[in-house]
């Protein structure tokens, strides 16, 4: 029998929970290690924290992954074939471990050096600095480190750490990095080159192969010496030492389509341009704010970010042990009919009924769930069932900030579409602790965007809930589309504690995802964010700012390049009114016209008015290479568009003056558009306007004393201002009235 992929992936499950002697940092590591197939990484991870040969590593992994199958064969719930509940243990892996551990080891516990994550086979290393190499060791072990014929030796201090700094080198390898203790660690492949920071938001870890061209350009995307490293999500009360397991992976077309694609068109222009090695260090979460990435002192520190503070504070207790781990949550699932509601008769249609242990539905389909998302929780088969026989489903363990738990059920067992149209909607049971949301599948949803409805909250004794088809709702944050009850895949229910999903911590992800990096030399970084903060703008002026110079003491470095990227066009706004999505374009222009070292892509014309994921990004990142081109790397070139300068009335009409004109202004289309001026009285007209030299002249019939203008003001504005080169202008406004969020903190 052939074991579908995600099946395999779910068999391999247990080994989260092979021995509570284990730290859950191994633990993690050895549930991913083995997700991945990557047994080389498992060798280097266990070996160094635990002194274990090799080759006998490597034969655990080898028998471990065969018991894993056999159990996933024989009794994993994810299984259609499975009569019974999962077992939760992998006991007769895990006493193989244990005894490869106690009797099998050929150092004592602790004897080799530890190395962060960030340091693996395939890294790209800075160049022209000081190379910083850091780790741990049993208090008092000699350390030496050497990297292209250059050794560097220290002692491990008291506490366990050690570090030493070899000397800078030009961009080469590939090279070998040799750390020994008692033990050796060989890294190997790594190269010297230019490394670069990418974070943000959902836009910025959006994947290559769903941007506009992007497959395309990942069939062709053989790189070898870019190379990717991914920063797990973490979320964390206190600045991480380390981050969760994860790899440097060069860029080859099996791999690029899963990479950022603003930084893999960034880095794809770096290394054509200056022929030199260029690393991505990842690290982003879709849907956070900039208060999550910003370090607690700049908070505590600006006026205007306390408030920030002050809400975390006051948030329940619990919601404060979620954030800085995890908490238990059981969900129990039965008896799902599809059911008609019409000519005020109910009919029903069983659905899965789970009566017979079997997880499948009645159409042929099967239920699935994915433990990479979710490794403290198991999904399992229980007897007995709602009606006192049979079975019933679970979901149930611990989910922390980073989890996603997800038990999805298929109506065909192709995964083909199902006409649903004959029915209302779907019912079932439920009871638990914890809350959950019913999501329908449809396949030209391809964003996540679901149609769904409101989380629910389980209670302890058994209560039917009804789902409608026609209460499903998009969250509004994806491509809006047509709800297809005729074609439906499936649905999906997703597990959330008690808590539904509560707010995360300001600086949760900086001490999580940023401050573990911070000893490892970089260039700079390109930051793609402030879609969830746009109800904030204005705070934003501060707060992006706040983020750049914590980033920057973090690093240890006073002004490394920190390239923003500007917001899209997208979503709807008043015509000629306030709009939330300007007010925060101009905090980032602010920001990169105040703050030193700091770039601004200008992005107002790639966007889509119904997509918060517009899948342009090849023009972005072109852009913030071209920003890095003129500025960081001394390029004489254009890389930026027009910005706004000043900007002076005569008479009835308003002179606007820009910088980065280039070869000079120019109208993409017949008219200009997108000015609008007011006068004494506030109220915006449209503007005639037209170029003239460096300069823009707006006026309107409408205003006989303009005293303010403004540009592209609005959340998907119409304007069509750039320069010769092809790049547009920023919007931007003249006058400080009160907007959308003039308060707001």
């Amino acid at each position: 029998m052939q074991v579908p992929r995600k099946q395999w992936n779910a068999g391999i499950k247990p080994l989260g929970k092979l021995s509570s002697r284990f730290p859950p940092s191994w633990r993690r590591g050895a549930i991913w290690t083995a997700q991945r197939g990557a047994s080389t990484l498992a060798t280097r991870l266990v070996d160094s924290t635990y002194g274990i040969r090799e080759e006998l590593i490597t034969r655990y992994l080898i028998l471990a992954h065969w018991i894993v199958l056999m159990q996933t064969l024989s009794q994993t719930s994810t299984f259609p074939e499975q009569r019974g509940p999962a077992k939760k243990e992998l006991s007769f892996a895990g006493a193989i471990f244990v005894v490869l551990l106690t009797t099998c080891s050929g150092a004592p516990l602790g004897a080799a050096p530890i190395l962060p994550h960030l340091f693996s086979d395939h890294m790209v290393l800075q160049r022209d600095v000081g190379i910083p190499v850091w780790g741990w060791a049993v208090p008092g072990e000699p350390i030496s480190v050497s990297l292209a014929g250059n050794l560097r030796e220290t002692v491990t201090d008291p506490q366990g750490r050690w570090r030493v700094t070899l000397p800078a080198e030009q961009a080469g390898g590939p090279f070998v990095l040799l750390v020994k203790g008692q033990r050796t660690i060989a890294l190997r492949d790594v190269l010297i080159g230019e490394v670069w920071v990418a974070s943000g938001q959902s836009n910025m870890s959006y994947a290559l192969s769903g941007a506009t061209d992007g497959k395309e350009a990942g069939a062709t995307a053989d790189y070898p010496e870019i190379r990717f490293f991914t920063v797990p999500q973490k979320i964390a009360l206190a600045p991480q030492p380390d981050t969760l397991p994860a790899l440097w992976e060069p860029c080859r077309p099996e791999t690029a389509l899963r990479f950022s694609a603003v930084a893999f068109f960034f880095a794809r222009r770096i290394h054509k341009e200056l022929n030199v090695p260029v690393g991505i260090i990842l690290s982003a979460w879709p849907g956070t704010a900039a208060e999550e990435w910003t370090d607690p002192d700049s908070l505590g520190r600006e006026k205007e970010l306390r408030p920030i503070v002050a809400r975390w504070e006051a948030e329940p207790a619990l919601v404060k042990t979620f954030a800085a781990g995890s908490i238990e949550f059981r969900l129990e699932f039965d008896d799902f009919e599809l059911f008609s509601a019409r000519n005020e008769a109910v009919t029903v249609s069983p659905l899965s009924t789970f009566a017979s242990g079997v997880a499948r539905t009645a159409p042929g389909g099967v239920w699935v769930y994915d433990w990479n998302e979710a490794p403290e929780s198991a999904f399992e088969l229980i007897a007995p069932g709602r009606s006192g026989g049979g079975f019933a489903a679970r979901v149930a363990g611990k989910l922390d900030g980073a989890s996603n738990s997800q038990l999805r059920a298929s109506f065909r067992e192709d995964g083909a579409p199902m006409d649903l149209s004959q029915f209302d909607g779907i019912q079932f049971w439920m009871r638990g602790d914890g809350q959950f949301q019913f999501q329908a599948l449809q396949p030209s949803i391809v964003d996540a965007d679901n149609y769904s409805v409101s989380a629910l909250q389980a209670t302890a004794d058994w209560k039917q809930v009804r789902v409608w088809f026609k209460d499903l709702k998009q969250a509004g944050w994806g491509v809006v589309e047509p709800l297809a009850v005729n074609a439906l895949t499936g649905f999906q229910i997703v597990s959330m504690t008690s808590l539904g999903d509560p707010d995360r911590p300001p600086s949760g992800l900086y001490q999580g995802m940023i401050a573990p990096l911070q000893n490892y030399r970089i260039r700079g970084a390109i930051w793609y964010q402030g879609e969830g903060n746009a109800w904030r703008a204005e705070q934003y002026r501060s707060l992006l700012p706040a983020l750049i110079e914590g980033w920057r003491n973090g690093w240890g470095e006073k002004d490394f390049p920190f390239l923003i990227v500007q917001l899209p066009n997208q979503g709807s706004s008043p015509e000629l009114g306030n709009s939330l999505w300007a007010e925060l374009r101009e905090a980032q222009l602010l920001t990169a016209k105040k703050v030193t070292n700091t770039g601004l892509a200008v992005t107002i014309d790639t966007g889509d008015p119904h997509n918060l994921h517009p899948p342009r990004k090849a023009e972005i990142g072109e852009r913030l290479a071209l920003w890095a081109f003129g500025t960081t790397y001394g390029k004489k070139i254009v890389y930026s568009g027009p910005l706004y300068d000043s900007a002076q009335a005569d008479g009835n009409q308003i002179r606007i003056h820009f910088q980065s004109t280039g070869s000079g202004l120019e109208t993409r289309g017949e008219t200009l558009k997108g000015f609008a001026i007011a006068g004494p009285d506030r109220k915006f007209h449209w503007a005639e306007a037209h170029i003239e030299g460096e300069s823009v002249i707006a006026s309107s019939e409408s205003v006989p004393h303009p005293v303010a203008v403004r540009y592209a003001w609005a959340d998907s504005p119409e304007c069509n201002l750039f320069n010769k080169e092809g790049l547009p202008a920023s919007p931007f406004r003249t006058d400080d009235w009160p907007g959308a969020s003039t308060g707001k903190r």
